[in-house]
Parts: structure tokens; sequence; C-alpha cells
């Protein structure tokens, strides 16, 4: 798929409707733990996946997908629910079995409009349906589904799911099972898990209290960030050969091992820091997403596709995150991710301590969510590109996901933030200025 400078197309809508499973089931309600109801997962995620055509493209993927839907959602029942609010404001699922929204589209051009999806364009957005913003929770489906038609035989899936219901690696595998059902599976390979019960908290104690306590004391003094009249969704690649050299610089440094996303976490924490002008003295913060799944004690069962995903926030003084090296940065990210043991975990469940105060900086690692791997019958997908949009623009600030680059760049790793385009041009010169200096380095010995 090559790069254009065109990216305006028209979208028509062909059908909408919804998709029940094509078995009947009981109607009944279902718990919703407190990871289900925390404010960072109060939102809609959204993903575009690109199938670009060839020989074995299928002759209808809006027939298939949609036939294939009404099988899996048998085993995926509850996504054919509503969500419901408690008295207490907390979220529960209703087993309505009214059924999945499926929408089908077709789109007046190639794929190439769409380029490498390196930028947001405001056309993209008619890729997938999207519930007016005022719009009542109960009203909005677990997930909707956009088959988008194009004229070169390619066709785009978009996504649109609610995080209160399922994490990235829930909807992935979801997903992925869908893909099985289309391609003439009698059921899904993972046997789906609801089992979100596993995740009540247990009586309070106070033990449990002095960790929740610390927990908030210990973003005190720390620096809000602006609200942006402008956000604009943009990327950068990574290419392998350089995070290599990084990495081995910081193995140098201290003599431990890091992994790629710490890498990109510590890259992202620094340049953003000095871009944004944080003052020195200030406490400036990374919150990373983390599957805390194999965390628990015992871990989530294979199969759980609820959320099992926790917010870490590495914490420093300003002036230590653009001073001291990257290693530095690397060891706290390192020990914020140990520091999730399975009694911190539960006993946050146990108080609902969680933060609703907006994150410094905030990064997500989508590269093993299971995208790249869903195959409605012609291969998997060329590409993948989380999409977050309001009707006001994007609805993060100073935020990254790390993803796979598309197939035809293997070699490279692509980081997607949203943030104004000045700020994010600065960014993305801070990070090729820190990694330049692992590659010198790395030319002189």
């Amino acid at each position: 798929m090559e790069k254009s400078g065109l990216a305006e197309f028209n979208v028509k809508i062909v059908e909408s409707c919804l998709v029940p499973p094509c078995l009947p089931l009981p109607r009944y309600t279902l718990y919703l733990s407190s990871l289900h109801n925390q404010p960072l997962v109060r939102i809609n995620s959204n993903a575009l996946l690109v199938y670009e055509g060839c020989e074995n493209v299928l002759a209808d993927p809006a027939k298939t997908i949609r036939e294939a839907l009404s099988k899996v959602l048998v085993y995926y029942y509850p996504l054919a629910g509503r969500l419901r609010k408690k008295e207490d404001g907390k979220l529960q699922l209703e087993c309505t079995g009214e059924g999945v929204l499926f929408v089908e589209a077709m789109v007046d051009n190639s794929l190439s409009v769409l380029g490498d999806l390196d930028k947001l364009e405001p056309s993209f957005k008619k890729l997938l349906f999207r519930f007016p913003s005022d719009a009542a929770i109960e009203d909005v489906h677990p997930i909707v589904i956009q088959v988008n038609h194009f004229i070169c035989g390619g066709f785009v899936v978009a996504v649109s799911f609610q995080h209160m219901v399922c994490d990235g690696r829930g909807i992935g595998q979801f997903l992925k099972g869908l893909g099985e059902m289309a391609r003439g599976h009698i059921k899904p390979s993972t046997e789906p898990v609801w089992d979100r019960e596993l995740l009540r908290p247990r009586n309070i104690s106070v033990h449990n209290l002095e960790l929740t306590k610390e927990k908030i004391e210990s973003t005190s003094n720390s620096w809000i960030p602006p609200i942006y009249k402008e956000s604009t969704q943009m990327s950068l690649n990574l290419d392998l050969e350089t995070i290599k050299y990084v990495k081995d610089g910081i193995m140098l440094e201290c003599l431990d091992n890091c992994t790629t996303f710490e890498i990109v976490a510590a890259l992202v924490w620094q340049a953003s820091t000095k871009v944004l002008e944080i003052p020195h003295t200030q406490n400036v913060s990374i919150s990373f997403a983390v599957d805390a799944r194999t965390s628990f004690n015992p871990p989530l069962p294979n199969g759980y596709y609820g959320n099992g995903v926790v917010a870490a926030d590495a914490q420093a003084i300003a002036h230590d995150v653009i001073n001291k090296p990257l290693s530095y940065l690397v060891n706290i990210i390192k020990k914020t991710k140990m520091s999730l043991t399975n009694e911190y975990l539960r006993s946050i469940i146990d108080t609902d301590g969680f933060s609703s105060d907006q994150a410094n900086i905030s990064l997500s690692d989508w590269r093993w969510l299971g995208f790249n791997e869903v195959d409605f019958g012609s291969g998997s997908p060329v590409n993948i590109c989380p999409i977050y949009w309001n009707e006001n623009g994007p609805n993060i600030s100073n935020g990254f996901d790390f993803i796979h680059s598309p197939k035809r760049k293997c070699d490279a790793f692509k980081v997607i933030a949203w943030m104004p385009p000045q700020e994010f041009n600065l960014v993305e010169i801070e990070i090729k200025a820190i990694t330049n200096k692992y590659v010198i380095n790395a030319s002189k010995c």
C-alpha cells in the first residue's frame, strides 16, 4: 500500500443492522468488577484493520463477517447485551441478546488514499460508526463493526468497543475468534471465559487503605497538563536497528536487560518532558497500561476477555527525567512494573483506589493485543491503527500508542501520538536526537 497525499473520499452506508447470536440465549445480568469501572476505561476504543485486495480476497467480506458474527456471539453472548448503571453508579452488563451493531459501507477510492495511516485525516472518521458524544451509556453498544469496501478490492474493518466491557487483549481475542468462524471453524480456538467475579473486592483492611493512601499521595506536586484546543493523531517510525543500538547502550549503562517497550516508554517520557517545558522541581509521570492477568495469584484463566489492565505510573522529578541518562528512566519503569504485585492489585480493587486525574503522559502497547492475527479468510491485516476521535477532535492529550508498523515496514515500529502538531514535531526531533547518541556511540566501538 503506497503513500498518497490524497486523503479525501466519500463513504456510502449500504446497510446498518443489529446482528444477534444465531441461537437464543437466556437473559440475565452479569457482574463487572472495579477494573471495569475505573475512570481510565470509561471510554470507547477504536481500531482500523486494513486488508489489501489480492487473489484470495473475500468475494463479499461484509456478508462473510456478518454471518460469522452471529455464530461467534453464541460464545461471546455478553457482547450482544447492554451496559446498565446501578444505583451506586457502577456498571453491570445485561445479557439482552439484542446483538452487535453491524454497518456495511462502500468507499469511492482505493486503499492508497489511506497511506500508512500515519496521520489521522478528517475523512478517516467516516470509516467508523460513532454514537453521539452525549449518548447515554445504556444506548451505546458494547461493540460496533463497520466493514468498508474499497474499489481496489481491499477492505477496512473498523471496530469500536466499550473498554468497560473488555480490554484490548479481550477484543483482540474476540476478533480472532470472529475470523476463525469466518474461515469455517465450528467454534473459537480459545474458549472465552467471563469470570469477572474473580476480581470481586475482599474485606477492606487497614493495610489495604494504607496502600491506596500511598498511591494517592505519590501524585502530589505533580505537573498538571494543559487542556489543548487542538490535538492531532500523528505518528513516527522507529526502526529495529536503532532500537537495538539503544538497547545495547542501555545494557552497558545499567548492566541489566531491558525490553523494547521500556526503551520506547523512556524515550517518550524524556522527550515529552523536555518539549512540554515542565518545571524542573515538579513530579512528572508516565502512565502505561499493564496487562495484569498473570500478576494475580492465581492468574486469571486463559480465555479471560474482560479488563485485566491496570495503569502503572512511573514518576520522577522533571529535572531528573530531562537530565539523567535513559537507563535511569528505564530502571524506574522496570521497578514500577514490578510493584504491581497480587497484594497491591487486590488492595486497589478492595478500595476502588483508582485515580481519576489525567496522566501527564500516557503510553499503551498495542503490539500483543492480537489484532495483527485477525484473518477473515484473505490473510492477516496489512496495517492496524488505533483511532480516538470525538466530535471536538481526539480525546487524549499527550497520549501515545506503541504498535507494529504496516507489513511492508516489517523492520520498524510505530509510535502514534495525540498532541498539538507543533509539540509532536518537537517530540519527534528530541527522540531522534536521543537515539542518535546511541547510534553514534555504537559506531565508535
